[in-house]
């Protein structure tokens, strides 16, 4: 695993753990105490290619990570259903490739900490359920952010994806006047102009509901820009 990624592991600051508390998980009650000592998830290939911002661990990542046993937590593995399902199709690579996106990707998120959830109540069936908090401003700031510039200097860098609206806030020069985030990924745009030799390119986050679009315009974007990341993955390494 990277140098980088290495160190980013070993963080202990601990920024949500005054948020975690117990919690009943896939049929087993996760204690507190254990929840607390999961470290930051991040993968980073040896020489990576391209570096994919999103934006923090699910629950189900997270808490995989306690029982992983990989340096990375669990989170680059088959266990990963996000992964598996969501994303390395978004790349155009099944199941069996995962080892080609192990060798080329730097997997980072905007806070590499769970950020909890919140409850709420399902308008259709009237049960609670849990959604991901989304990590705000200054959690951003105090987590990838001091790493953004160390990150941005690896040698075999070639290319950032920014998956979600909270990665893009990283690079504000991506956006003109008072463009919004789904403003800047409508226009479907490879910028290679903000750092020197990187292509800087932002998508819709690849969630299970982001991926059912009500609006039809964002469903063509979402279909186009999966294909112009699976025509530009392999440029980026090859």
């Amino acid at each position: 695993m990277h140098i980088i990624a290495e160190e980013i592991r070993e963080c202990k600051k601990g920024c949500f753990v005054n948020l975690y508390q117990d919690i009943e998980y896939k049929n087993r009650k996760w204690l507190k105490n254990e929840i607390d000592c999961i470290k930051p998830l991040v993968y980073g290939a040896e020489k990576p290619k391209i570096l994919l911002i999103s934006q923090a661990p699910s629950l189900q990542a997270w808490l995989n990570g306690k029982i992983s046993n990989s340096l990375d937590g669990g989170l680059v593995s088959t266990d990963n259903n996000f992964l598996i399902n969501n994303l390395l199709p978004v790349f155009g690579l099944l199941k069996e490739d995962l080892d080609i996106f192990k060798e080329n990707v730097f997997w980072i998120h905007t806070c590499n900490c769970y950020p909890w959830y919140r409850e709420s109540i399902d308008n259709k069936s009237g049960k609670p359920k849990r959604s991901d908090k989304r990590p705000n401003k200054t959690q951003i700031k105090n987590c990838l952010g001091q790493w953004k510039d160390k990150l941005l200097k690896i040698d075999s860098l070639n290319a950032v994806v920014l998956m979600g609206e909270p990665s893009t806030r990283l690079f504000p020069e991506l956006k003109e006047g008072s463009e919004g985030f789904t403003d800047l990924v409508r226009k479907k745009k490879i910028r290679n102009d903000i750092i020197e030799g990187i292509d800087i390119l932002p998508i819709y986050h690849q969630s299970t509901r982001n991926r059912t679009f009500n609006n039809p315009i964002d469903k063509s974007t979402n279909d186009e820009l999966k294909l112009l990341l699976r025509e530009h993955f392999f440029k980026w390494f090859s």
